[in-house]
């Protein structure tokens, strides 16, 4: 996953039968990218020291007092030259990485579809169903996502295509983290499984599903945490799903994916064990958020869970400016929803849907790094938000 200095490598990237190839050029770009996103990270907190000895001390000149949120510290940094090409970097770094996924996937986009193709014939271990009317969210209809070029849902050739799944698993997380989230970017997922043993020990989930699943990488864990669980994972986008479905046939998981929309599924009701999602809820829209965790107390059996992974609320940030570091992706990197998610209440949201206040939690879960031997790795860079209930 690393080198020996423990820096991730384009080289030690996760490989599987769906991977697009690259070839020297391609590999040196990517390359390229992940040690800029490196280095990125390594000078952003440089912006805590410009904040206390310059932006703040200059709005309280002019203020008489102190940032009250997240909303004044940002329009004080903005006025900062180096938060300005900083930022400007990292919009350009996350362009960069997508539109070089693009170029190798766009190459060999006939060769994925044919091995996709070649994954559902005969006796398949899971399953994929699509919706040929489908409609994709207003919330997502309008943007690349992640600045990546037609988000989960575009179809950029009118048969079979894979493309924006092959682009997200090939150009996204592994490169954003530095490799931190597993070879496979399966991290969360990880966690999730490594939460719930210590939470609720010996409890064993008969269903699982998982919402906003894009190429199943944090869906996977699931299945290999209970093999003899029925793991079933939803998106709104069909080649995303081309894609997951043929990635976790071809690494050897039984996977049952559907396009869904997660605020109405077709499930019934009382159908699942645990319904979870990692990462997911903030790319949706406020008025979802409330529609998907009603839906997810609808589906659950007694007695199961809901859990969703998140960065946690606003209202737990130690600071306006630490509130400020947190909302940056709403303003730059095409999740225009994440800061309002991120401004509510859980608890609030999970009581409106039904579920009892004894029974819901929010809390700090550590991050994992998965490792060859060893799912359990504890990542040294944080932990996750989780956010769940019992029905």
């Amino acid at each position: 996953m690393a080198n020996s200095l423990g820096v991730a490598t384009w080289s030690s990237f996760g490989r599987h039968g769906l991977s697009p190839q690259t070839d020297h050029d391609e590999a040196s770009r990517m390359e390229f990218t992940i040690n800029l996103f490196r280095h990125l990270n390594w000078q952003q907190p440089a912006h805590k020291e410009i904040y206390d000895k310059k932006v703040e001390p200059g709005f309280k000149r002019e203020n008489k007092r102190a940032p009250k949120n997240r909303h004044e510290v940002r329009d004080a940094m903005l006025k900062d030259s180096t938060f300005q090409v900083w930022s400007h970097l990292r919009v350009y770094a996350q362009e960069n990485l997508f539109e070089n996924a693009r170029l190798s996937v766009d190459r060999q986009l006939d060769t994925l579809i044919g091995k996709a193709k070649e994954k559902k014939k005969g006796k398949t271990k899971g399953s994929l169903k699509l919706d040929p009317t489908f409609e994709v969210p207003r919330y997502q209809k309008h943007l690349d996502m992640h600045w990546m070029p037609g988000s989960y849902f575009t179809e950029f050739v009118e048969k079979d295509d894979v493309a924006v799944g092959a682009i997200y698993d090939f150009g996204g997380i592994y490169v954003l983290t530095n490799g931190m989230l597993g070879q496979y970017n399966d991290g969360a997922g990880h966690a999730v499984v490594r939460y719930l043993r210590e939470k609720f020990p010996g409890w064993t989930p008969k269903s699982v599903l998982d919402l906003g699943c894009t190429v199943g990488h944090n869906t996977l864990p699931f299945k290999r945490a209970w093999p003899k669980a029925d793991v079933h994972a939803i998106d709104i986008g069909a080649p995303t799903l081309r894609y997951a479905h043929a990635r976790a046939e071809d690494m050897g998981y039984a996977i049952h994916f559907s396009q869904q929309n997660a605020e109405a599924t077709n499930f019934k009701d009382n159908s699942f064990d645990l319904v979870v999602s990692t990462m997911f809820l903030h790319e949706t829209s406020h008025s979802a958020v409330y529609n998907i965790v009603k839906e997810n107390r609808r589906i659950l059996k007694p007695g199961g869970l809901m859990i969703h992974v998140e960065q946690p609320p606003f209202s737990w940030a130690q600071s306006p400016f630490d509130a400020f570091t947190r909302d940056w992706d709403t303003h730059n990197n095409q999740e225009p929803f994440w800061g309002r998610m991120h401004d509510m209440d859980p608890e609030q949201v999970a009581l409106k849907a039904g579920f009892k206040k004894q029974n819901i939690f929010q809390e700090m879960a550590p991050l994992v790094t998965p490792i060859p031997g060893d799912d359990y790795n504890l990542a040294p860079f944080g932990a996750w938000f989780v956010f769940g209930a019992r029905k």
